[in-house]
């Protein structure tokens, strides 16, 4: 994994307050990185600290957007939605083509991560025959069908956009559970059932993001064996 100064990395969020962006602030803050965080409500933020600098607004907002990556290295996408009937179609879709523009405006910006649904397919629409056989089926149950749309189409859409200024990654992880963290993670090219952890994640994509070797991939994310 290539290794970059501190001094030269910042760090832009999307998705801060959530399961896995509050783990990536965190964790970027524990290593001395700058970060730049977009929120609705600063309130949910659980850290306050020299470094980190918060801007109110939303995905709506282009000018909080610019904002928000404005001299960022490295951009960070880890926000969703509710499953279920709630999820808003096409609101992860919608949101990247918005602020595609911007990152390649940025000229600071080298390497946008989008962290995708585990069951989403490469951009040619390949996966694993299980992921295949049990996308669907899963999806259904867990009410998670319109997020993997919209994940998918996002896939699609970097894939199909990438005359950038920047390069992106794509991380694909698995079952996910909120509990103390210390394992240790590894980009995979076959999925794992095996569950991980919220602060391993975010452990995990703040190195993963400043990974060269990770450029143009969209791997799964699993426990080192």
């Amino acid at each position: 994994m290539t290794t970059e100064l501190a001094a030269d990395v910042t760090i832009a969020v999307f998705g801060a307050t959530g399961q896995t962006g509050r783990h990536v602030l965190n964790h970027a803050r524990q290593q001395g990185l700058a970060v730049r965080a977009l929120v609705r409500d600063p309130g949910k933020l659980r850290i306050e600290t020299e470094g980190l600098t918060v801007i109110v607004g939303d995905f709506d907002n282009v000018a909080a957007l610019r904002e928000t990556v404005r001299g960022a290295t490295h951009v960070i996408c880890c926000a969703g939605g509710t499953y279920g009937k709630g999820y808003d179609k096409g609101m992860m879709t919608r949101f990247v083509a918005r602020l595609w523009p911007i990152l390649d405006a940025e000229v600071s910006v080298r390497t946008f991560l989008f962290q995708s649904v585990f069951f989403a397919p490469e951009p040619d629409g390949s996966n694993p025959v299980i992921l295949k056989l049990l996308a669907p089926v899963a999806a259904f149950f867990t009410g998670a069908t319109e997020m993997l749309r919209d994940n998918t189409a996002v896939t699609t859409f970097i894939a199909a956009n990438r005359d950038v200024s920047f390069d992106t990654i794509v991380t694909r992880p698995g079952k996910i559970v909120d509990k103390q963290g210390g394992a240790l993670l590894v980009p995979s090219q076959v999925p794992s059932f095996a569950a991980i952890t919220f602060a391993d994640l975010g452990a995990f994509t703040v190195g993963a993001v400043q990974d060269a070797s990770l450029h143009g991939t969209y791997p799964f994310v699993a426990p080192k064996p």
